[in-house]
């Protein structure tokens, strides 16, 4: 669909973007995120946590520790993640969409070269 426009600056790359990386060819990525089980491990371990720390004060805390340890286990047991999924509705893990028409307006601009 790009290569019909007949813009001067859209290129077909032989090999793919693999290739490209392999040129040491400039490539702009976006911001780096942590993958969603990373983030879930964190959120889960900081989680057991402050539960054992305040169960240090508050022995009944104890109890919410050992809820978020058997949450784990159901989410391993059934192959499916509720915090997985909350966290998954923040908009930093969220995918990016794409806009063609912004696209083609950004290929068309000759300002940027």
């Amino acid at each position: 669909m790009l290569a019909d426009t007949g813009l001067p600056n859209v290129h077909v790359l032989d090999g793919g973007l693999l290739a490209w990386q392999k040129t040491d060819a400039p490539v702009t990525r976006g911001a780096a995120h942590w993958d969603l089980e990373r983030q879930v491990r964190l959120l889960a371990g900081a989680l057991v946590l402050a539960g054992v720390l305040a169960s240090v004060l508050v022995p009944t805390m104890k109890w919410f520790s050992a809820a978020m340890g058997g949450g784990l286990v159901l989410a391993a047991l059934t192959n499916s993640c509720i915090m997985g999924l909350l966290l998954s509705k923040l908009p930093y893990n969220r995918d990016a969409s794409c806009d063609l028409q912004t696209v083609l307006a950004e290929l068309t601009d000759t300002t940027h070269d």
